[in-house]
């Protein structure tokens, strides 16, 4: 019995191979498969040309196909990074068309430029159609303007394109950071489409979403980026410190939800829910429809495209 010794490299990793002359290409493929993670069909064998090119390739005997001592080169793309890519572009899709149905239900945004910085945000965008319109992009402005936000925009050098309010019709989601950075929503209004949510519930879902300028999935290392956030955002609003959420607000004009300690406690924002449930300042709490946001902190839609 003749053994055959070669050799296989793929991305710089060579591997000697001894097998018995007799085997087919196909025995070898899956050897390959095995040893890097190539799927057969994904295979490619370079050696003055491609190895096992015709269709009765992997029928053919390996001593009739490569020399003794040859130095083979294997091209193709592991099984798991195959995978990993099909589920990125299914990742795409989804924030394509949770973007082409934000875009089917308004017809044009009220924009306005930010003065311009190297980090922070470009410019705003608020929906028309509802009341307080002007309220939504104050609030905008004051997450942008805010001395914690600002902060780590300059320290971690994070600059975005458009800061958007989040159309009320995505009940299922509080935010949404596409491509890195080039738009970040977030949902600004109440559920009884009146108000506004709690301000620092949506400073807490701006850090979940800049937290997907760094990583892409809901991982551990998403969630620590996540928890150095929130840090820093305390660490750095010096305008902020030894005060308590709240103070004086006006008994008319739009109606802003506020946390309690124990709601604020519990809004963990890396790993669990976020509430927006509260009251309304200068008046009586509104009948809220069954919260769908509680689930919806860790469900950022991204369009990484």
């Amino acid at each position: 019995m003749s053994v055959l010794v070669f050799s296989v490299s793929h991305r710089g990793n060579a591997v000697q191979f001894s097998v018995d002359g007799t085997q087919t290409l196909g025995d070898l493929r899956q050897r390959l498969a095995q040893q890097f993670g190539v799927a057969p069909k994904q295979q490619r064998l370079l050696l003055k040309g491609e190895v096992g090119a015709s269709p009765a390739g992997d029928s053919m005997p390996i001593s009739s196909l490569i020399p003794a001592n040859s130095r083979i080169v294997l091209i193709g793309t592991p099984a798991a990074e195959l995978a990993a890519y099909l589920k990125g572009n299914e990742r795409r899709e989804e924030g394509r068309s949770n973007y082409e149905k934000y875009r089917a239900t308004t017809v044009s945004q009220t924009r306005e430029p930010m003065e311009y910085s190297e980090y922070g945000f470009l410019k705003f965008e608020t929906l028309p159609g509802l009341v307080h319109q002007a309220s939504a992009l104050a609030m905008l402005r004051r997450l942008a303007r805010d001395e914690g936000v600002r902060g780590i925009m300059r320290k971690r050098q994070y600059s975005v394109g458009v800061l958007r309010e989040l159309h009320p019709n995505e009940r299922t989601i509080l935010g949404y950071n596409r491509n890195r950075g080039q738009v970040i929503a977030l949902r600004l209004r109440t559920d009884d489409l009146e108000g506004f949510r709690d301000f620092d519930d949506v400073r807490k879902v701006l850090m979940h979403e800049l937290a997907h300028m760094v990583w892409d999935e809901h991982d551990e290392r998403f969630h620590k980026l996540n928890r150095e956030l929130c840090q820093e955002l305390d660490e750095l609003d010096w305008t902020r410190r030894g005060q308590t959420v709240g103070g004086g607000a006006p008994s008319s004009g739009p109606r802003f939800q506020q946390s309690t300690v124990e709601e604020a406690a519990s809004a963990h924002i890396d790993g669990g829910a976020l509430t927006s449930k509260g009251f309304v300042l200068g008046g009586t709490a509104p009948q809220l429809p069954p919260d769908n946001d509680t689930a919806a902190g860790q469900q950022s839609r991204r369009d990484l495209a």
